[in-house]
């Protein structure tokens, strides 16, 4: 009876351990997706702000102008972009 619970307890708690690394794998896959993303939308703005410079001959003076532009609703609270230079990055 005891070697019994103690089984039972045994598997409980392998399988909570396999429950927080299987949890853990999905969070950082996660995170690695949302990273990928987050670059991958960068290099979109950059090109945007390029095709935007060879347009007009200049850069845009905010997000939304180069929102306009290219059709898209950007969240300008999550870059920082200078207009003089043409920068962009997202915000730490």
């Amino acid at each position: 009876m005891v070697l019994a619970i103690q089984v039972i307890i045994g598997l409980g708690c392998e399988s909570r351990s396999t429950v927080e690394q299987s949890s853990d794998t999905l969070i950082k896959a996660y995170t690695n997706t949302q990273q990928l993303a987050d670059k991958a939308s960068l290099q979109n703005l950059r090109e945007s702000i390029r095709a935007f410079s060879a347009a007009y001959g200049r850069f845009p003076s905010d997000l939304k102008e180069l929102g306009e532009f290219t059709g898209v609703t950007m969240d300008g609270n999550r870059y920082e972009y200078n207009p003089s230079t043409g920068r962009i990055a997202q915000k730490e």
